[in-house]
């Protein structure tokens, strides 16, 4: 079996495995009826049990649709805030292509925001202007564009010069036709799997900032059910903390896989 059969293959698995997994979060009632956030389905920290597959925390809340249900949460997190980031970051393709004063001003920006950790000042503006879930998904995508846009204004400084871009421009194309016909498309091995990435980077952020203790209370973040199984687990309750840790683990792992399959499959130089 060759080096390129074995990346598509691992390229489908992961993509089968990541596609259940966020199926049950879109439709968690197929696999479970109970209400994520409801208390006294049981006494408190309940062991799992065919009645209770995860067991239940210290106020006898299902863990089992809570973790189904943060599926649900991790996915719109990730998939929104990285809508938001790609639509920002073409910023870097518009600088690449256009130079001068555009470029100049969009790298003194992009300068300023990485010179702060990004988690620093996601957790800040949380803080300021409050963290339902939209609001964490608009401050997570609104802060994580500096990265990829330069990534795009690297490659798009060096497609600009390239001579089909140049006979694009001598028979009068339009710099917006140029940029998303001609070199947006060149763009791709090097978006794709940075998207994929900042997917992952997404449902980091909004975990990190529910376990805190500054995420939206009325969604079951897997962020929060991990806070309370770090409390309950010094009650013997050992099942609240593991399986949300599970989940988050396993799911940011198979898309790291992912963007390095896909990166694998769409970069030349990885080619053999």
């Amino acid at each position: 079996m060759n080096t390129k059969t074995q990346l598509s293959r691992s390229f489908i698995i992961n993509v089968a495995i990541l596609a259940f997994i966020f199926f049950l979060g879109l439709a968690p009632n197929l696999v479970t009826s109970r209400d994520p956030l409801k208390v006294g389905y049981s006494e408190g920290l309940t062991p799992p049990s065919p009645e209770f597959l995860m067991g239940t925390d210290q106020l006898g809340r299902d863990v089992f649709s809570w973790v189904i249900h943060g599926i649900r949460v991790a996915l719109y997190v990730g998939t929104i805030s990285t809508l938001i980031t790609f639509a920002i970051s073409l910023l870097g393709m518009f600088a690449g292509y256009y130079g001068g004063v555009v470029d100049q001003i969009l790298m003194r920006l992009t300068d300023l925001i990485m010179s702060i950790p990004r988690f620093i000042l996601i957790v800040v503006f949380a803080t300021l202007f409050g963290s339902s879930i939209n609001n964490l998904i608009l401050i997570i995508g609104g802060l994580s564009w500096p990265n990829l846009a330069r990534i795009l204004r690297g490659e798009t400084l060096s497609l600009r010069e390239r001579e089909f871009i140049l006979s694009a421009k001598v028979i009068g194309s339009r710099s917006i036709d140029i940029m998303f016909l001609e070199i947006f498309p060149n763009l791709l091995p090097a978006l794709l799997p940075t998207l994929a990435l900042q997917f992952s980077y997404s449902i980091i952020a909004e975990v990190g900032i529910s376990f805190l203790g500054l995420g939206d209370p009325n969604v079951p973040s897997w962020g929060r059910l991990i806070a309370i199984g770090r409390q309950a687990i010094f009650a013997g309750g050992w099942w609240v903390l593991l399986w949300p840790c599970v989940f988050c683990i396993g799911v940011l792992i198979l898309i790291n896989l992912l963007a390095d399959a896909l990166n694998d499959m769409l970069n030349p130089k990885t080619q053999k």
